[in-house]
């Protein structure tokens, strides 16, 4: 399997281009009481145990329902099927005790991943191959979604729901950042077949519980925290408190060019050669002597030169120093851009100017790809505001014997704004269809 840290920056997911969703929907007022319907576990639900573990159980008597053939090839026919043709197998049992283990995991109150450890020590090195079978999970959750949407039992899919986002929100709290995007993922799994939900007759106006998710649902900051340390591990072994021999440094560039080898190819980009670009800065004696001048004056300031004296950094290899220097601009900008990680997409780009912040360091292929992948966190957050708006209209139409509110503040509810522009969505009306537009979506939607 693929190291966990080598994905997260070798693939960064695409924006997508703007094209219609097209849905049909109906008018429909919000349940009573408002929040009969809620898309995460409540506490009511939640018992003291830790999730993950049971996850993992719903692989350890259910191999032929997840791997075989039969499974496989039931679940990609499933997926695919319309509804109204899905609504005519038997299903009411997919999954069985397997899924249920599922449902049961995503209402306890702690998950630990049991990969704490490996992060602080493996380094790049780091595996989580438990992630393949949690993607398949997430998939037969989505069918089992479905089938509960195609039989208009919306207490059953909605329940499913729970457990889907649960897992999801569930990956944002590991430190593996490969698990952060496989809850996206699973999340935006969800969000297909809420979609698919909504043109159904009679389904439920969500509007409320769509109002009370958690912004961002799947979190992100654990494993990007994660992945500072991977790095970090990597570069454990380059010492600034004395002079490193020539086979330590061997050892050190040998392990570096491998490693950023291997990130380079996943990411498409063209091979590098690191010992020449290394031994190209070695050789430029005046930028080698401005590093041992550095050194020394930040050893003075910081008061530490009896721990690292002027004797031992004048006497540092020069292939040493230029490896100490390389760390310091590599940790100055990707401190550059984990503090981008809490804003919205607009405030990266009014920031950022849409320009890249990697450089030429030799380590920049270890910059973590912040800004990608708070997109694709983002996206997921347009489409939970998009699908709330959406019912924001059946609400308006509901109330006003199905005619449509001529402009987005005319609603009677709050409707949020685009999280990539920080400003209301694009909305025009014609007749019964509504054209609802973000950054990079857009929805038409016809009201009966």
């Amino acid at each position: 399997m693929i190291p966990a840290l080598l994905i997260s920056m070798a693939i960064a997911p695409a924006a997508p281009a703007e094209a219609a969703t097209r849905l049909t929907v109906r008018p429909m007022a919000a349940p009573k009481p408002a929040l009969r319907y809620q898309l995460l576990p409540e506490v009511r639900e939640l018992s003291p145990g830790n999730s993950v573990q049971w996850y993992l159980r719903c692989f350890a008597e259910q191999r032929n329902f997840f791997f075989g053939k039969q499974g496989v090839e039931e679940r990609d026919r499933y997926r695919k099927m319309p509804l109204a043709e899905l609504a005519k197998e038997n299903l009411q049992t997919y999954g069985g005790g397997a899924l249920t283990q599922a449902d049961w995991g995503a209402r306890l109150d702690t998950a630990e991943w049991d990969v704490l450890r490996k992060v602080q020590t493996d380094g790049t090195e780091l595996r989580v191959p438990e992630l393949a079978s949690l993607r398949i999970l997430g998939i037969a959750l989505q069918v089992r979604f479905r089938a509960a949407v195609a039989r208009e039992d919306y207490d059953t899919a909605i329940r499913t729901a729970k457990t889907m986002f649960g897992l999801a929100r569930h990956l944002g709290e590991s430190p593996a950042l490969e698990a952060n995007r496989l809850g996206l993922e699973i999340a935006e799994l969800a969000l297909d077949t809420f979609e698919e939900m909504l043109q159904q007759p009679n389904a439920p106006n969500l509007y409320w519980a769509y109002t009370d998710l958690p912004t961002p649902l799947v979190d992100l900051r654990k494993g990007f925290q994660g992945n500072r340390v991977l790095v970090d591990t990597e570069l454990s072994s380059l010492r600034t408190d004395a002079a490193m021999t020539d086979e330590q440094l061997e050892q050190l560039l040998s392990k570096l060019s491998g490693r950023i080898g291997f990130v380079r190819e996943q990411a498409g980009r063209p091979p590098k050669n690191v010992r020449v670009a290394f031994q190209a800065r070695v050789e430029d004696r005046e930028r080698v002597a401005r590093i041992r001048t550095r050194l020394l004056n930040e050893s003075k300031a910081e008061g530490v030169l009896e721990k690292v004296s002027a004797f031992k950094v004048m006497g540092y290899p020069a292939l040493q120093l230029i490896l100490i220097d390389e760390r310091s601009e590599f940790e100055t900008r990707r401190d550059e851009l984990l503090k981008l990680l809490a804003l919205a997409p607009w405030q990266i780009d009014s920031l950022t100017k849409g320009e890249s912040n990697r450089g030429d360091g030799l380590f920049s292929d270890f910059l973590p790809g912040v800004v990608e992948h708070r997109r694709s966190q983002a996206r997921l957050e347009q489409r939970i505001a998009l699908l709330r708006t959406i019912e924001a209209i059946r609400l308006y139409a509901a109330k006003h014997e199905g005619n449509l509110p001529e402009k987005l503040d005319a609603m009677a509810v709050p409707v949020p704004v685009d999280p990539f522009s920080g400003k209301p969505f694009g909305y025009s009306v014609e007749g019964n269809v509504v054209q609802l537009r973000g950054d990079g979506k857009r929805y038409e939607i016809r009201v009966k």
